[in-house]
């Protein structure tokens, strides 16, 4: 008889499909000041921003379009300031986006906040919030589940500006999720069924969205096996693809998405017999093959980065980057060896 206990954050609702974005008006509706937090790109070169702008009609305070990439501590510190007063955050955008809105919110005091995601990472699911330290460059942050978005919103319309490498390399990143979620989390009678359905998915659909971007079914698809992949945040913890992702990503500007890329196959080649095989079988089931392999392979289909070598990082990095990691050090350097 299986026991344990599942934890629910505070995630209330969920507006999925094509059109989905609408749902935004109603959500605005018993808010006085509602603030937008989102990246140049979207702002300069989309009418995205402007179309949620002009959702929030009158109610619309401001808009911050200067939350960069892995989240600088200074870009959320300007955002927090610029919408002080506001009773409801809109964030639009990537995980850093979103990282960056949560942390606002808790600087405000925990105003509602309506997630728009236009990439796969999956940042609108988790009380886990990365915020870079630009000085140290290093990420840090913090866990707070009153920081989780109450409502999400998952158009495929608004992913469509998305560039290629972002939607797909985020893609692996949200397999990058269930499938440490399925190793390392434990037995658990949901995530597991979740995160191997998730997996299952994503590798299904990622490759066809690469040869039809335009099509939004194939996007709507890759949104929910991505929710799906992450459908439990507080009872999946990450392993060493993640947390190296992190310090690789802040320190040399690695994209998020591409992080996942560059460390998922070698940390599963590094840990697999560390695994039960009984997991190690039901994750390989749903890979369609060894998953190391299986992961190798969808980043080279993808046209993805897959080297450390290939972003500046220096080889003689690696044992310093390594040595952070107590206890699994000596596995954090064999899979940044691997990885390089």
């Amino acid at each position: 008889m299986e026991v344990g206990t599942h934890v629910f954050l505070p995630t209330r609702r969920v507006h999925f499909g094509a059109g989905s974005l609408r749902k935004l008006s109603e959500e605005a509706r018993s808010a006085d000041r509602a603030f937008v937090v989102t990246g140049r790109t979207l702002s300069e070169e989309t009418g995205l921003v402007r179309r949620v702008e002009e959702l929030l009609g009158e109610r619309h305070a401001g808009t911050f379009a200067r939350m960069g990439q892995h989240t600088p501590g200074s870009a959320v510190e300007r955002a927090a300031e610029a919408a002080r007063g506001a009773d409801l955050l809109v964030s639009l955008g990537g995980g850093s986006v979103i990282d960056g809105t949560k942390a606002v919110a808790r600087e405000l005091g925990y105003p509602q906040h309506v997630a728009v995601p236009t990439t796969l990472s999956g940042a609108e699911w988790a009380h886990r919030v990365g915020v870079t330290d630009e000085t140290a460059g290093r990420k840090a942050g913090f866990r707070d589940e009153r920081a989780v978005p109450p409502v999400v919103v998952l158009d495929p319309e608004a992913t469509v500006h998305t560039p290629e490498r972002l939607w797909l390399s985020t893609g692996v990143r949200a397999l990058d999720h269930a499938v440490e979620g399925v190793l390392y989390g434990g037995e658990h009678p949901v995530t597991d069924v979740t995160g191997l359905e998730g997996a299952r998915r994503l590798m299904r659909y990622l490759p066809r969205s690469k040869e039809k971007p335009e099509d939004l079914e194939l996007r709507a698809r890759l949104q929910i096996a991505a929710w799906l992949a992450y459908f439990g945040p507080a009872n999946t913890p990450m392993g060493l693809s993640h947390e190296l992702g992190r310090r690789i990503g802040a320190s040399y500007g690695v994209p998020h998405g591409v992080t996942s890329c560059i460390t998922l196959a070698p940390s599963l080649d590094v840990m697999r017999d560390r695994v039960p095989p009984v997991r190690w079988q039901k994750l390989a089931d749903a890979l369609g093959g060894d998953p190391a392999e299986r992961v190798a392979a969808l980043v080279e289909e993808l046209g993805l980065p897959g080297r450390l070598r290939d972003f500046g990082v220096p080889e003689g990095d690696l044992e310093e980057i390594a040595a952070e990691y107590g206890e699994r050090a000596e596995d954090a350097l064999a899979i940044l060896r691997a990885a390089y």
